[in-house]
């Protein structure tokens, strides 16, 4: 785990400028998830707010505007890089009153009680212990405190990144890893999700299913976008050799021709799984 741990902050570091650059693309994938997030936590004026693995700072800005100036957010992600990049963002687009701390979920430094509610918007899958970060986003809720989150689902409803995964994976040879290892897709059975969440004391539990479309200008926009935010797929191409990257970029066309749309373009679903719940 300290190993899985130690790769994870590397490639998530090595992309945060990327994540930076390409804000408004994240943004946009993930519009759905935000939306009911917020929704779901159905924040006040006054109120404290954690958001972890927090990447471009989105739900940050979002739950500041609803807690207003007597309320305050704290914002984190375990890459440092990471929140350099949401620090610049948040002092562009003028919220400088939000907190940006470097914060593993796993162990998270703040005392019991601490907030009022906690957002983790496509985190808890890619960490190495996510029963240890559920049960410690349920510590750090105050009594009554409510909890939002978002997932991937199954990688076949998936295809704009499990197809780039499985052709990576099928050309080294590699074995897909086991269904509850860390990854895109290690929380998406529903069931399990909803144990992990009882698991760490929370109840009130709700999980539904959001679905969006996904529309690439090209095949090489689609393989641009996914190896330059996705940091497991970078890692798995780093040290790949040319000849073997052009077999995988020609597997990956083959892949992708049932979403091809007339005029090149291509059409992937997504699929991702919401969640929220409460401290009793």
């Amino acid at each position: 785990m300290d190993d899985f741990r130690a790769a994870s902050l590397e490639s998530w570091s090595t992309v945060a400028p990327d994540w930076g650059e390409l804000t408004a693309w994240v943004d946009e994938q993930l519009a759905p998830a935000a939306g009911w997030m917020i929704e779901a936590v159905a924040l006040k004026p006054g109120e404290r707010v954690l958001e972890l693995a927090g990447g471009p700072g989105t739900l940050s800005l979002r739950a500041a505007r609803a807690v207003g100036p007597d309320g305050h957010v704290i914002y984190s992600d375990f890459a440092a890089p990471m929140v350099e990049v949401a620090r610049d963002r948040l002092a562009v687009e003028g919220d400088t009153a939000i907190e940006c701390r470097v914060i593993d979920a796993e162990a998270i430094d703040l005392p019991d009680g601490a907030v009022d509610a906690v957002l983790c918007r496509m985190g808890y899958m890619l960490m190495a212990d996510p029963a240890l970060a559920l049960r410690e986003s349920a510590r750090v809720l105050a009594p009554g405190g409510r909890l939002a989150l978002t997932v991937w689902s199954d990688a076949d409803s998936n295809p704009w990144a499990a197809l780039p995964m499985k052709t990576v994976l099928g050309h080294l040879g590699a074995p897909p890893p086991p269904p509850d290892a860390p990854g895109l897709w290690s929380l998406a059975d529903t069931a399990r999700l909803q144990r992990l969440l009882e698991d760490a004391g929370l109840d009130s539990i709700r999980i539904e299913l959001l679905d969006k479309v996904l529309e690439y200008e090209s095949f090489e926009h689609w393989l641009e976008m996914t190896t330059r935010l996705a940091g497991p797929l970078r890692t798995l191409l780093a040290d790949i050799e040319p000849g073997d990257r052009a077999a995988i970029e020609q597997g990956l066309r083959d892949a992708a021709k049932p979403y091809e749309q007339e005029g090149g373009g291509l059409s992937l679903p997504e699929r991702m799984l919401v969640a929220s719940a409460r401290r009793p």
